[in-house]
């Protein structure tokens, strides 16, 4: 609808409009858990409208407006697998009922083979293999929510809630399940201008091929200023056949695993570090070895 403060800013240029959210309708929500009900899968298309995108278009909260919300809880609740399509630029916070679907995608903004892509990955015709380059929040007042805090810049809870995202940066899900192990580093002993060389093995424990990312971070243990509690520093994809075993090389300069002290000068300091390898940047599902640098 019309901004309340007229259609034109006071140089006579056009004011955009405001979006104002619709309640949810009883009549269109009725008519899709109908379709629902005589359907094998449900593909729900949810997300934000173009007046909601783009500079300048900050909402109030993460939420899904309108009735989007109603829509999948209404759909969920058939107990029909839903496979919900988040379409949005920013990562939106879903309803609760949506942890009860069979699968998310996040497409963000697609393009115009966004239709196809998504078709190829919800038959199966193509392997799942993006990671998530950002965190996605339960709650709006969860944020600040991005993977690498200053360690206890927010202590590690809220009062009322986890400081857990509901989805981490690098994750991602496809038609296979993948488990690691056996992280050992060559060295474990190294000046700066050494390179860090490690191995894991990726296993692969489905039916399915699968394109694994596999993601390396540091954790600085000790250092002289606050930072973040790991970064990502590199990373290798794999392909791993159903059943099979592969074991990756991973190389890491040590001239990378640097902070920023308090004079500005970025530098790498002396001390024990970790070395986190997994499918992303939980800690629970990362593998961990100790390095020293001298």
């Amino acid at each position: 609808e019309e901004d309340p403060q007229g259609p034109f800013f006071p140089d006579k240029q056009p004011r955009p409009p405001v979006v104002r959210a619709c309640e949810p309708d009883a009549a269109l929500i009725a008519e899709a858990v109908s379709a629902a009900s005589d359907s094998d899968v449900v593909v729900a298309v949810v997300g934000d409208r173009i007046e909601l995108v783009g500079e300048g278009r900050s909402t109030a909260t993460l939420e899904l407006i309108g009735g989007q919300n109603a829509l999948i809880d209404a759909l969920i609740a058939t107990g029909k697998p839903v496979v919900i399509v988040l379409l949005a630029s920013k990562p939106l916070v879903l309803p609760a009922s949506a942890s009860k679907a069979a699968a998310v995608i996040w497409a963000a903004n697609p393009g115009m083979q966004g239709g196809r892509a998504l078709a190829d990955i919800i038959s199966g015709a193509a392997e799942p293999s993006g990671r998530l380059p950002i965190s996605f929040a339960r709650h709006v007042g969860q944020q600040p929510t991005y993977y690498n805090q200053i360690r206890g810049q927010h202590g590690d809870r809220y009062a009322d809630l986890t400081q857990s995202p509901a989805w981490a940066f690098g994750e991602g899900l496809s038609y296979t399940t993948v488990e690691y192990s056996d992280l050992v580093l060559e060295e474990t002993s190294l000046a700066e201008s050494d390179t860090i060389v490690g191995h894991v093995t990726v296993s692969n424990t489905g039916e399915r091929p699968a394109r694994e990312t596999v993601q390396v971070y540091v954790r600085d243990s000790v250092t002289s200023v606050s930072w973040t509690d790991k970064e990502l520093k590199t990373f290798r994809q794999v392909d791993v056949a159903p059943g099979e075993s592969v074991r990756v090389r991973l190389e890491l300069p040590v001239s990378d695993c640097t902070i920023v002290d308090a004079a500005g000068t970025r530098l790498v300091e002396a001390g024990t570090f970790e070395l986190l390898v997994g499918p992303s940047s939980r800690d629970e599902v990362l593998l961990s070895a100790d390095f020293e640098v001298r």
